[in-house]
């Protein structure tokens, strides 16, 4: 049966958690995290940034504390989320806290409070803590103080921000943090040709940073570079299995590179770790389906992404398509 959905791929395709790029909206509901950090004094600390990330550390929204050391992110997207504390210029520690976000029946407001430890730590490092794993790297002081100011200024002068975290580099060519930072600032402003050779080189440097392999393959998704973005998708998923932009984007490559088993098997797993349907999965099993002929499961998956993306604004040519896809299986019945 000759494809009958290929001609919305590109039109409907919405992938992935690149701090700028969402996925359709299911409903008209707003979420919100709100709240409040301090010191181990328990004195509120201002001014100082404060992340929301993914469950593969993609940051989706960037803020500062008040004086009151409040925070608030709105427009929240539901799911499993982290929120990271960058106390710069300080004696503490940053921290990150999980927080889960629901909107199953009415907006969500999730409230946290997040009490600082001081740094205790007497040598200038970078630590990332992954899959049990810990990477630390000497900095020269020069580097290490470019790339603090650089990441400071990224919330209100980018442009700034982007030179100081180049400087860096610059200083000290290894230096994951700042590698792994402007490569993403770069994707998130959708310059995948200026972003992936700074994530690249940053992977030969830290294998072990499920997020850098997660920018770095949904680069090279949008540069239609597919097999390097099949590698780095799949390094991703060794690294974080349980997360499931990574699954998602993973079975999506896997698809579009003719490995249909395999993409079954993986937007499958995606579905499954999901703690709620995600659209996106839906959509992608459909085109799946669609290409290897299975017109029901082709209609089942339409079907259920219509569920979930009700204000899809291309409802009425996937109801219509629904449709065509019926009647073809009648007549083949």
């Amino acid at each position: 049966m000759k494809s009958l959905i290929c001609g919305l791929c590109f039109s409907l395709v919405v992938i992935f958690t690149n701090p700028l790029d969402v996925l359709p909206e299911t409903s008209n509901l707003i979420n919100r995290i709100e709240g409040q950090v301090y010191d181990p004094n328990h004195r509120p600390v201002e001014n100082v940034h404060v992340e929301l990330l993914d469950d593969v550390d993609s940051v989706i929204q960037r803020t500062k504390t008040n004086s009151a050391g409040r925070f608030t992110f709105s427009d929240v997207p539901p799911g499993r989320l982290r929120v990271k504390v960058l106390p710069f210029g300080t004696n503490l520690m940053e921290q990150t806290q999980e927080v889960m976000v629901t909107n199953l029946a009415s907006n969500d407001t999730e409230y946290v409070e997040i009490n600082l430890r001081y740094d205790k730590r007497s040598r200038e490092a970078a630590v990332e803590k992954t899959t049990g794993v810990i990477f630390v790297q000497e900095i020269p002081a020069a580097a290490r103080k470019s790339y603090t100011e650089g990441i400071a200024d990224l919330a209100e002068y980018q442009e700034k921000g982007l030179e100081e975290l180049q400087a860096a580099i610059d200083i000290f060519p290894d230096y994951f943090d700042a590698l792994d930072s402007l490569g993403k600032e770069f994707i998130s402003r959708r310059m995948y040709e200026n972003g992936y050779p700074y994530l690249k080189k940053a992977t030969d440097i830290n294998p072990r940073s499920p997020s850098t392999f997660y920018s770095l393959a949904y680069a090279f998704y949008q540069m239609k570079q597919y097999l390097a973005a099949l590698e780095a998708a799949k390094a991703t998923t060794l690294l974080v299995p349980a997360s499931v932009e990574a699954q998602l984007l993973y079975g999506t490559v896997l698809r579009i590179t003719g490995s249909y088993t395999k993409a079954e098997e993986t937007l499958l797993q995606a579905n499954s770790l999901a703690k709620k349907m995600n659209g996106e999965t839906h959509w992608q099993l459909a085109l799946l389906y669609n290409r290897l002929n299975r017109t029901q499961d082709t209609i089942n998956e339409l079907e259920t992404f219509l569920r979930l993306v009700p204000d899809s604004p291309d409802k009425n040519k996937i109801r219509d398509l629904i449709a065509k896809l019926k009647t073809s299986a009648k007549h083949n019945e």
